[in-house]
């Protein structure tokens, strides 16, 4: 595939998208459901659990059963806004201000129950915090900005524990990406900050020895996936171009381990490591960036060949979310698979030459 097949690819989902007003389904936007809602079971935990995770893994049908409205997500601006260090497909930076909370954060749009917590919906967060403030970071606007000051208080004074950065401002999850970009996104506005540093020292001392980083510290956090150990990778080499020392031995056994663990014999992306089985978009569209930036493009370009022959729809210009061991997995995310297909393949495109082809 030739560099000007990816870029037509990659403007056709972006314009599907912009159809859409950037508006769509997200994996995790079940308890948004107007049927749900309407039967009162969202005052129970296990209930809320179960129904999001029955939305998110049943049927496609569910989904049109329990009548939830396509939502505009910040992550998914900020992700086509450069978050990431990825190639900045427009000005979103004034809508995403707009969507800040009355705390400088910001929020996905819908309520969230994981295991270990509950999110109310426009509840503010350290990932979505930290992908905006990046995003708004890549125009052209100075550490002084009104947004980024907020934004900046927000992290430091709610989410700021012991040693690391929480999830949400409510909850003491120690969850290591989230914590690490939280730090970095804190650095960009005060760099040198001692909590930013005592947060990424933390998660570099949580490196197992074989290199990996498990996702947190709870008892159910104990597992290594694809996608949250490239952003591990991505932003302690970020971190390491700021000028902070040390990585290095950190940054080469996570890379060791996430080319062996986190690709098959094929190389192609796994969502989880040394595990087959189904494979999410979200995990391929970060390999495509970590192996970028870590110098493999020739292994980003055939990760991206093999997506757009895998998981894109010529006819609809959308990317599937993801294959599993009974095919296609053909539900389609405004954020969690458009917004990151779009970004990876960006990077991919801005790295190749203009004549490339593989």
């Amino acid at each position: 595939m030739n560099r000007s097949e990816m870029i037509d690819i990659r403007d056709r989902v972006l314009a599907r998208m912009a159809q859409d007003d950037f508006a769509g389904a997200d994996p995790f936007d079940g308890l948004e459901s107007r049927l749900f809602a309407a039967s009162g079971l969202g005052r129970f935990r296990a209930c809320r659990l179960i129904w999001l995770q029955t939305i998110k893994r049943g049927p496609r049908f569910l989904r049109r059963l329990a009548d939830i409205a396509p939502m505009v997500n910040p992550k998914t601006l900020a992700l086509l806004n450069g978050a990431g260090e990825g190639i900045r497909l427009g000005d979103f930076s004034d809508r995403l201000r707009s969507m800040q909370q009355a705390d400088g954060g910001w929020a996905y749009p819908f309520e969230w129950q994981a295991r270990a917590f509950h999110a109310k919906r426009h509840q503010s967060n350290a990932i979505v915090t930290s992908f905006v403030m990046d995003s708004i970071c890549k125009g052209a606007v100075t550490p002084d900005d009104p947004a980024l000051i907020r934004a900046a208080d927000f992290i430091e004074r709610d989410l700021w524990r012991d040693g690391y950065f929480a999830y949400f401002a409510h909850d003491d999850t120690e969850i290591h990406n989230a914590s690490l970009w939280a730090a970095f996104a804190l650095n960009r506005i005060r760099p040198g900050n001692a909590k930013s540093e005592c947060a990424l020292l933390r998660v570099v001392d949580a490196q197992v020895a074989d290199g990996s980083w498990v996702y947190g510290t709870r008892g159910h956090h104990g597992f290594v996936d694809g996608f949250h150990t490239g952003y591990v990778l991505d932003l302690l080499d970020r971190f390491r171009a700021a000028g902070v020392d040390s990585l290095d031995d950190a940054i080469a056994r996570g890379w060791a381990f996430y080319r062996k663990a986190c690709f098959d014999g094929a190389g192609i992306p796994r969502s989880y490591a040394d595990r087959g089985g189904y494979l999410d978009a979200h995990a391929v569209a970060q390999a495509m960036a970590s192996l970028c930036r870590f110098g493999d493009l020739g292994g980003a370009i055939h990760v991206a060949e093999w997506a757009v022959q895998t998981l894109y729809d010529r006819k609809r210009d959308v990317f599937y979310a993801g294959i599993g061991r009974l095919g296609r997995d053909r539900r389609v995310y405004i954020r969690w698979t458009q917004a990151w297909m779009v970004w990876g393949l960006s990077i991919v495109i801005e790295a190749m030459k203009p004549t490339q082809q593989e």
